[in-house]
């Protein structure tokens, strides 16, 4: 029983929604003039001519563009209507535009021109500086939101990349284990030379051949060895040339043959002279 009521009263609301939708389409009856009104046609024409523009007026006075509407429009449709005050605005405006330049009539405002405001002055500069604020607190936060995803950016390349020489690593490091291995199972044959492996990925293990400019064969220094055996023959060199340093005067001070000419001279007098100037 309670379900045939409820599709009953379903079929009920759906038939009343149905109704009000067919009244909804049907035009909509206009209100009946009441007995009492008055319908005076000349007094209309009569008022009507008294507020209208005289024919020989000017017209930089009235301003008025006619303008003629080819296609008919729909009065109901919204969409239409409003389409069709917009090209009928748009259409006399370049019509008086045009008409306003041939004549010559000035009609736009002059670059020094300054309506007179609403707002003060010092209340416009108060508005101007709290929208500044605003706009400089939005970069800063936009400067700021900006910074924490590149930072993000950054860790997350910094870890993939990290990730990625950790494995690469990884694989080194097993990859010199199986070459290893093999080496051990191979018995080291050969003829004096590292043999060949190759590992799954296909690739073969081979000494590089490449040679250092500078480094001598077997020097494992990385020719740190010739350089020092070279400064030793440069300070070898540069001994023999200049000495070893310390005390050089007593080379060339003057001795008594150097300075007597060899002659004999009797030093007791020599010091006898000297003690007796004293």
């Amino acid at each position: 029983m309670t379900i045939d009521n409820e599709t009953e009263d379903l079929d009920a609301e759906i038939s009343v929604s149905e109704s009000g939708s067919e009244s909804e389409d049907e035009d909509v009856k206009l209100a009946e003039p009441s007995k009492t009104a008055v319908y005076n046609r000349g007094a209309l024409l009569d008022k009507l001519g008294d507020i209208s523009w005289p024919e020989n007026v000017e017209w930089t006075h009235k301003l008025a563009i006619d303008i003629d509407q080819e296609q008919e429009v729909d009065v109901n449709d919204d969409l239409a209507r409003e389409l069709a005050f917009y090209t009928q605005a748009l259409e006399g405006t370049k019509q008086a535009f045009d008409k306003l330049q041939s004549m010559g009539q000035p009609f736009l405002r002059p670059a020094d021109y300054y309506a007179e405001m609403v707002k003060t002055d010092s209340h416009m500069v108060k508005v101007k500086g709290r929208l500044l604020a605003e706009k400089r607190k939005m970069e800063e936060a936009d400067e700021r939101r900006k910074a924490r995803e590149s930072k993000r950016l950054a860790k997350e390349i910094q870890a993939q990349k990290t990730k990625e020489r950790a494995k690469q690593k990884k694989e080194d490091i097993e990859s010199v284990k199986k070459w290893r291995k093999q080496r051990q199972q191979s018995g080291f044959a050969g003829d004096g030379k590292d043999a060949e492996f190759s590992f799954e990925d296909g690739k073969v293990f081979e000494r590089s051949k490449k040679k250092r400019p500078g480094v001598l064969p077997g020097d494992r220094s990385g020719g740190k060895a010739k350089q020092g055996f070279a400064k030793g023959k440069k300070r070898e060199s540069r001994d023999s040339k200049f000495g070893f340093g310390g005390r050089k005067g007593l080379k060339k001070q003057n001795t008594d043959e150097t300075t007597y000419g060899g002659k004999g001279f009797n030093k007791g007098s020599a010091q006898g002279n000297k003690k007796r100037k004293r």
